[in-house]
Formats: C-alpha cells, sequence, structure tokens
C-alpha cells in the first residue's frame, strides 16, 4: 500500500473514503484489533471529529466553561510519576534507587532520593502541586547497584552504572509520568500517561 508520502497514486480500494474507512476498521478487527478512528490518523487521514465534545484547552480542561466566564479547575492534580521497568528480568523494576535533580544556576541540584517499589513505582509522586515546577529535571538511575543487588550476571566493570534520565516540565499544571525501561546495555524512556 502507498504510504501519504508517496508519489503513486492510492489504488481505488485504499482512497480514503467514508466506507472504506468502515471496511478498513472491519479488517482490523476481524484481526483481532480493536482501533477506533484514531487509527486511520497515521495512515495520513484525519480521524472524525464528534461535535458534541467540548473543546480542550492547553492544560486537558474543557474550554467551554472559561469560554461562559466560569473558572475551570486542571483535569489532574499537578504531579511528577515515575515507572521503572527492567526488561532485562521482564519485571518491574523494584528497589531501584534513584536521585531527582532540578537544573538552576548553571547545574543539577538534588532535591531529593527515592526508591521504586514492588510494581516499579514510588510510594507516592515525586512532586506534587507547588514543588513541581516548570523547567529541567534529571532523574539518575542507579543501575549498577540494582543489577548487583539482584546478582545479575553483567561483565565487569558495567555498561552502565549511573544513568542520567533529563527531560523538561513545560507546563507545571499537568502530571508528567516518566516510564523508563532499562537493562545492563541500555534503556529508553518517554511520557506516559
Amino acid at each position: 500500500m502507498p504510504t501519504p508520502h508517496d508519489d503513486r497514486p492510492i489504488p481505488h480500494e485504499d482512497r480514503p473514503t467514508p466506507h472504506g474507512d468502515a471496511l478498513r476498521r472491519r479488517r482490523l478487527l476481524g484481526a483481532g484489533l480493536v482501533l477506533g478512528p484514531l487509527a486511520l490518523a497515521p495512515m495520513g487521514w484525519a480521524a472524525p471529529s464528534s461535535a458534541a465534545e467540548p473543546p480542550i484547552g492547553p492544560s486537558g480542561a474543557s474550554t467551554s466553561a472559561s469560554a461562559a466566564g466560569k473558572p475551570t479547575a486542571p483535569a489532574v492534580e499537578p504531579r511528577l510519576t515515575v515507572h521503572a521497568i527492567d526488561t532485562y528480568r521482564g519485571a518491574t523494576g523494584a528497589g531501584l534507587r534513584c536521585d531527582l535533580s532540578y537544573f538552576e544556576n548553571g547545574g543539577y541540584r538534588r532535591l531529593g532520593r527515592f526508591e521504586t517499589l514492588a510494581g516499579g513505582r514510588t510510594k507516592d509522586p515525586l512532586l506534587t502541586g507547588d514543588a513541581l515546577k516548570s523547567g529541567r529535571y534529571e532523574i539518575t538511575l542507579h543501575l549498577a547497584e540494582y543489577f548487583a543487588s539482584l546478582g545479575a550476571r553483567i561483565p565487569q566493570p558495567p555498561f552502565l552504572e549511573e544513568v542520567p534520565i533529563r527531560f523538561t516540565v513545560a507546563d507545571a499544571d499537568q502530571h508528567y509520568h516518566v516510564a523508563i525501561l532499562f537493562n545492563p546495555w541500555s534503556y529508553s524512556y518517554y511520557r506516559g500517561s
């Protein structure tokens, strides 16, 4: 099938039409994939919008009340959370020691130290409310210590010892969830939900 950026003409059966969208969704459903109209967006076609849905502002709150002159509350309490997943063992990263730092005056200042629990998360959010400020943050993962505590058989010295996870909080009125996947040789992270 041609991609949206292809110069070749789109075959008739793959052209976006109201009936074609339904047909594609039926094919996905038949393959065991239950996807909504957003499944078409990566293919270059706009997903249908609902006129009944209220407009959403930058904080995630509905703007319909503010348009009527009523104040709106944030959709969620501002907070910073983390979820660590150990892809080496195929389990959550329970017992991973981490440091949280904030960038100011040309360097990172440590705000606190925490350890993940059995679900790979912390007991409480790392920061909540006014403690979460816009700016640059760093979570340092102590991976060498973590894998040594598990008795993992990895080469010495370890390839990764302390790993800095750096990210920016642009809007301190939102929930920032940092999901981290790691093993003795690599790591990746993303903003989750």
